[in-house]
């Protein structure tokens, strides 16, 4: 019986459920075992990720979340609260020079639904109350302004809503020098790259160069190798349209 559970859960044939309460206070518990862990690791910091339509954006998502109790419902708040409590527990769990941070999409995209401008300024604003040393952006397409304030860029937006003190990175189509300067003059403190720089590994120092021009998709799963991914990730790349050439 446990092994036709697990090819049905494996084929996606698994029902789903609401979390209960049980599940939700278990999830944010994990999050802080999993905090604590990295800092034993020897790492310096880590980000959680509220972005892209992932278990705590999903939570914050007024159209995904339809929850009649205090973890969700019309009430932003009740809305926030998974990703508040995990923030306080991770902050709590480990030294203060531990850096914390959260990832967040600021209006609907992909599979982040639900998301409202407003709202999600009001979250990064909570979350800095909660502890957090800095704020990521997750734009997709840093050249474009929001969709709500068409006139504002959102770096700018979330520049102006939290303290100073606190960084903001942004993301999101940065290839070049030229990318990263625009982003830094529209809000932002510092950049985050992800396909420029499984293209390019040796990006931060390669930009350095005004002039350089980074290697762009596609690239043969050979070329990704070369570059370090596995072939497991090399292949996972081909998700991404135009990314991986086939002969």
């Amino acid at each position: 019986m446990e092994r036709q559970r697990i090819r049905r859960e494996h084929a996606g044939l698994r029902a789903e459920r609401a979390a209960t309460e049980a599940d939700i206070v278990g999830a944010i518990e994990h999050f802080a075992v999993a905090a604590a862990r990295a800092h034993r690791a020897g790492f310096d910091g880590a980000e959680l990720h509220g972005a892209h339509g992932y278990l705590l954006s999903q939570f914050l998502s007024a159209t995904m979340n339809v929850r009649d109790d205090r973890w969700g419902g019309p009430s932003l708040e009740n809305r926030a609260r998974l990703l508040r409590e995990v923030t306080r527990v991770v902050r709590a769990a480990v030294p203060a020079r531990f850096v914390l941070g959260v990832r967040l999409s600021p209006e609907d995209f992909g599979n982040a639904r639900g998301l409202d401008l407003d709202e999600s300024v009001q979250v990064a604003r909570w979350l800095v109350e909660d502890g957090i040393d800095f704020l990521h952006l997750s734009l997709w397409d840093y050249t474009k302004n929001t969709a709500k304030r068409p006139a504002e860029h959102p770096a700018t937006v979330f520049r102006a809503a939290i303290a100073p003190e606190v960084p903001i990175v942004a993301a999101g189509k940065v290839w070049t020098r030229a990318d990263a300067d625009a982003l830094l003059d529209k809000g932002a403190d510092a950049v985050a790259v992800a396909r420029s720089a499984i293209a390019n590994p040796d990006w931060a120092a390669r930009v350095r160069d005004a002039a350089w021009e980074p290697r762009r998709p596609p690239l043969t799963l050979k070329e990704l190798e070369e570059r370090g991914l596995s072939p497991v990730f090399a292949r996972y790349m081909d998700r991404w349209k135009g990314f991986v050439a086939h002969d």
